[in-house]
Order: structure tokens, then C-alpha cells, then sequence
């Protein structure tokens, strides 16, 4: 099997845990064309990758959400097989050939990711997308979506899908993509194999990146499931009432606080961020 990879890992002030990201890298895909996509880190990432990791290209972005990060790394990738993935991703050996094996057996596949385990060895809840099934995965299947941490994409394929639609400042890019994708008539499988992820390394405890999921979501029901829409809008709204009076935490309250504003002005396709 060729392991004819592009790499491109995601960073925002990641310094702390790139290193062993690159590390691994290195030592299991050292033939891959390996980039890192900064998006204005201010803790010396970037001059830090090229320093000690000099074969890694570094793409210095502004700050305009993982999405946005990622499509300047999939325009910069030549190889057959792109692989978008989070600096808190581990690899092993036999990680990123299972999911080439797996779209190289779907030629209607285009995107493919792990099943993710936490750390601790437990696997990260897809939610109810995949119960019961996606405990006890025995074979790639496809899947509504799978997370962003991790996807490979068929490259051929990325010419007609297009890449990750940058309104989504941070989270639902990866269920918009993947919907896009099965809507263009191209499978997303879910791999079984466990490949580990830290979780919530680059997630900043911000009231405005809290808000920026809902705001995600709403624009993703608007735009896939309008039908949906006004009834999930409702209940955003009214979780965000009873989370303002109820809620002991500051910032969740002042996250719903945002939310119920944006609903409010019906300004959707404006991110909180940058």
C-alpha cells in the first residue's frame, strides 16, 4: 500500500503537545508531506516547528477559525490522500493506512475517520448518530459524519466537494462537510480503529466559543433542514432563558447571553470570532 500522504495538522497555541504530534509523525510517516497550519499563535509555535522540525512546512494563517485553517492546508496538499487532523492526535503505526484501506475498498467514499479514544482508553460518544453500532464497529460503515479531529479525504474527490465551509468559526465545520459530501453522492465512513485524541486542547474556556457551537449548529439546520430549523431554534432559545436564570456558572451564562442575542437579531452567518 502507498502511503502517499499530506498532512496537515491544525494549531493554535499548541506549543506544549505539537511536539510529540510531530514526533510521531516523523517516525511512523516520515515519506508524508507533513504541514502545519498556525492559525496567529502567540506562544512561538510556529518559529518553535521550524526550528526543531525543519522538514514540516509551516503555513502562518490569521485566526479565522479551524475551517479557514484547514482549507489553506488542503490547497497547499499535492499527495493523493490529505489527512486534516488536530495537533492533539497521537498517531500509531497502521493508523492512517486503515483509513487509506478503507476508502481504497469504497471508491464511492470520500472522507474517512477513527473511531477516537480518550487517554483513560475510553471512546469518544459520537452521539446518537452511530448507538448502538459504533461500540462494537467490526468494518468501515458509512456514517452521517465524523469528527474533524481526524478525517482523510480522497483528494480526486475534494475538487467536486469542495473544502470546509469557513462561516463555521469553531465546531460543526466537520458535520457540514460531511453532510455536503453525502449530499454530492459520496459515502463518509466510520473506520474501526481507535486512534488516540486529548480532547480540548486548543478549546479556550471563552464565552464566545461556547456560543459559536450553537450559532453553528443553528446555521446548519437553517441551511440542510429547514423544516428543522424554526423548531430547533425554539429550543435553543428557551434552553438559553433557563440557562441564564438558572445556570451557577458566569460563563455558560454569558455564553447563552450571546446566543440568545444572535437569535435575537437573526445574524446567523456573523461569527462571534474572531
Amino acid at each position: 500500500m502507498s502511503r502517499d500522504f499530506s498532512i496537515i495538522v491544525i494549531s493554535h497555541n499548541t506549543q506544549g503537545i505539537l511536539g510529540e504530534c510531530l514526533r510521531r509523525l516523523e517516525e511512523h510517516y516520515p515519506e508524508a508531506e507533513v504541514t502545519v497550519a498556525d492559525s496567529a499563535s502567540t506562544d512561538g509555535s510556529p518559529d518553535w516547528v521550524q526550528m526543531h522540525h525543519p522538514a514540516v512546512k509551516v503555513l502562518r494563517v490569521p485566526n479565522r477559525g479551524y475551517a479557514f485553517a484547514v482549507n489553506r492546508g488542503l490547497e497547499a496538499a499535492t499527495r493523493p490522500w490529505v489527512v486534516e487532523m488536530n495537533s492533539d492526535i497521537y498517531l500509531e503505526p497502521g493508523d492512517l493506512e486503515a483509513l487509506q484501506k478503507a476508502l481504497q475498498e469504497n471508491p464511492k467514499a470520500a472522507l474517512a475517520g477513527p473511531t477516537l479514544q480518550t487517554p483513560r482508553g475510553h471512546l469518544q460518544s459520537f452521539g446518537l448518530f452511530y448507538a448502538p453500532n459504533y461500540w462494537n464497529l467490526q468494518r468501515p460503515r458509512p456514517v452521517s459524519w465524523v469528527s474533524g479531529a481526524l478525517i482523510m479525504a480522497r483528494k480526486s474527490a475534494l475538487a467536486e466537494i469542495g473544502g470546509m465551509d469557513e462561516r463555521f468559526f469553531f465546531y460543526n465545520e466537520d458535520l457540514e462537510w460531511c453532510t455536503r459530501t453525502r449530499r454530492k453522492g459520496w459515502q463518509v465512513l466510520l473506520v474501526p480503529r481507535r486512534v488516540l485524541h486529548l480532547g480540548g486542547s486548543s478549546t479556550p474556556s471563552n464565552p464566545r466559543f461556547l456560543a459559536e457551537g450553537y450559532r453553528g449548529g443553528l446555521l446548519y439546520t437553517r441551511d440542510y433542514y429547514p423544516t428543522l430549523h424554526s423548531l430547533h431554534k425554539k429550543a435553543v432559545w428557551l434552553e438559553a432563558h433557563l440557562r441564564i436564570w438558572l445556570d451557577p456558572n458566569p460563563v455558560r451564562r454569558a455564553s447563552y447571553s450571546l446566543i440568545l442575542n444572535k437569535i435575537n437579531e437573526g445574524s446567523l452567518d456573523i461569527p462571534f470570532l474572531p
